[in-house]
């Protein structure tokens, strides 16, 4: 089956710095996937390789078997979603307001909002929790919260595709574990795919249906590990990624217990 995003022979260097270093992966549709490893590793480059924020210097990213620098932007909005670690300021929006700018790739700058606009921007706040906040401004919000209504945004933008950078670094324990969930649920009821930077392996083996793991080295970011969860967490392939002795134990099915020696 063609991957529904497909990275060919991947290169990015920044000035003088490789930073990955010939990348070939596929990510199959529907598929939750976590991108691991220590921080320069590639992880954040390849995300933004993938949501056609950066130019790779050399290789190509294939979207349904076409070349994604080919592709419209509008075209690819609708498809693809993107959630950078620091989303932009919403600048006193509500929560509705800002899950309905969801809908730009539709309608343009000047396009009116019929029904069915509408009721995919109720679905959104709806499916994320957010009834009760819709008229809120975004400011106001927990961390938590304001992240609901960003992913809030993505789903009224009909994407089939949700790439997010460290979608739970600036959340307590809490609301990293709500925030996982509903992402997990999510990606089941809308049949999304979704691909995202993680820094716990555990939430990341807890919540996901792959993990892929990069590493640097002289020559830049390279794929060193790709698997299910019961694959990777295995203290030696723990140990290869994060270059610490480690061990893991599993508490019960599908929860593992990272730790280092």
């Amino acid at each position: 089956m063609m991957p529904f995003l497909d990275v060919k022979d991947l290169s990015v260097r920044v000035g003088s710095t490789q930073i990955l270093q010939d990348i070939s992966i596929g990510f199959a549709e529907g598929e939750v996937t976590a991108l691991l490893g220590h921080n320069g590793s590639g992880k954040s480059t390849l995300l933004n390789v993938l949501a056609r924020q950066l130019k790779p210097t050399s290789g190509q990213v294939l979207l349904e078997g076409h070349d994604c620098e080919r592709t419209g932007a509008r075209e690819f909005a609708r498809t693809v979603g993107y959630l950078p670690q620091h989303p932009p300021a919403t600048d006193g929006l509500t929560v509705r307001e800002l899950v309905a700018l969801g809908r730009y790739p539709w309608r343009g700058p000047l396009g009116r909002y019929g029904r069915n606009d509408y009721q995919l921007i109720d679905r959104a706040i709806a499916d994320t929790g957010l009834a009760g906040f819709s008229h809120r401004s975004v400011d106001t919000l927990s961390g938590g919260e304001r992240q609901r209504a960003w992913i809030a945004m993505l789903l009224a933008q009909q994407t089939r595709c949700l790439l997010l950078d460290e979608p739970i670094s600036a959340l307590d324990v809490r609301h990293q574990v709500e925030t996982l969930r509903l992402i997990h649920r999510l990606a089941e009821e809308r049949e999304l795919t979704v691909i995202m930077v993680l820094h716990d392996v555990d939430l990341a083996a807890r919540f996901c249906d792959r993990l892929v793991a990069l590493r640097s080295g002289a020559g830049g970011g390279q794929l060193i590990a790709d698997g299910t969860p019961a694959q990777i967490m295995d203290g030696d392939t723990l140990q290869a990624i994060f270059s610490v002795p480690m061990g893991v134990m599993e508490r019960m099915p599908g929860q593992w217990v990272s730790y280092v020696h």
